[in-house]
This record gives C-alpha cells, structure tokens and sequence, in this order.
C-alpha cells in the first residue's frame, strides 16, 4: 500500500490535515522473482500523480517520501523511483528495515501514552516485519525480519486459498 498524510506544522506540534491509503500491491510477485511487476509499477506511480494533485491543492510545501521493502528487495525499484521523480518530483528514499523500524516506534510513541519500562514494537508489513525493543521514550533495539504478509504468502502458499493435502 502507499499511504499519504498531510501535516499542518504550528512550530510546536503537527497536525494531521489529511489522510489516505492506496492498496497498489507493489509487492505483489516481487518475493517470488526479484523483480517489481510492470502492473504494480503503474498502479503506484498512478498513485502518486494523484498525490501530487493533492499536494498543488493543499499547498503542501514539503514533501518526505520513504518506500520499504518491496523496494529493497527487488531489482528493477530504481525504474519506478526515476518515473516518480520524472512525472511527480517527488525523490522517494528507500530505507533500511531497521530505519523503518526506528520511524514506525517514533510515529506510534507519538500517538500513545509511552509506559516507563520496557516493551516491544511489533508491525507485520507485507514484505518485512518491524520489531523494536523501547524503553520509556528510547527506541533500544529494531530488528527487521524478511517475514511479512505478501512475502510469506508468495513464497509458501501455492494457492489461495490454501489446499491440504490428501489425508490430513
């Protein structure tokens, strides 16, 4: 999925201003092949012609875009990156897992009554899962794990849904 959100920024706190979510399923064979589908691609550049309408509209002034791990885990993600840039102007950055980790933490903590002691972070994407050990306000530890949704059911789950097999 791509997401876009729009935040006001008073100089003490952001406000959100607007908020969606596009399932373009870039992922979508990309486990299986290394490669992103050409399908995909056009759905998610599409995407974010769109967001760039949105933008002109609300005047947004500055724009940070990150891509995950559909994008780190095929070979061909720089074509979709230079189209973005080219049609858009927006430069998408593609982070690590751990970097990823670190900002879903951040962005929850932001949005939670942080406990004092110790627990842990959990998002299952669709290619990665994120995991983040915090304590109070401080992101300790993220992991990134190659087991999210989309990724597991590519490479594990022949057919959907899932066949047993004779017997059991």
């Amino acid at each position: 999925s791509v997401r876009f959100d729009v935040y006001r920024w008073d100089g003490k706190r952001p406000s959100r201003v607007y908020r969606t979510k596009i399932m373009v399923r870039l992922g979508d064979g990309v486990f299986k092949t290394g490669k992103l589908s050409r399908q995909g691609m056009a759905r998610t550049l599409k995407a974010f012609i769109g967001f760039r309408r949105l933008m002109r509209q609300l005047r947004v002034e500055r724009v940070v875009a990150f891509g995950t791990s559909a994008l780190r885990s095929s070979t061909n993600s720089k074509s979709l990156l230079d189209a973005i840039l080219a049609k858009t102007g927006i430069q998408v950055r593609v982070i690590s897992g751990p970097e990823e980790g670190r900002l879903i933490a951040r962005g929850i903590m932001a949005n939670i009554e942080v406990p004092r002691n110790s627990y842990v972070l959990i998002d299952i994407g669709g290619g990665s899962t994120e995991v983040s050990i915090c304590r109070g306000e401080k992101v300790l530890v993220c992991r990134s794990l190659p087991l999210g949704a989309n990724r597991l059911q590519q490479l594990y789950l022949k057919t959907m849904p899932p066949r047993t097999r004779k017997g059991q």
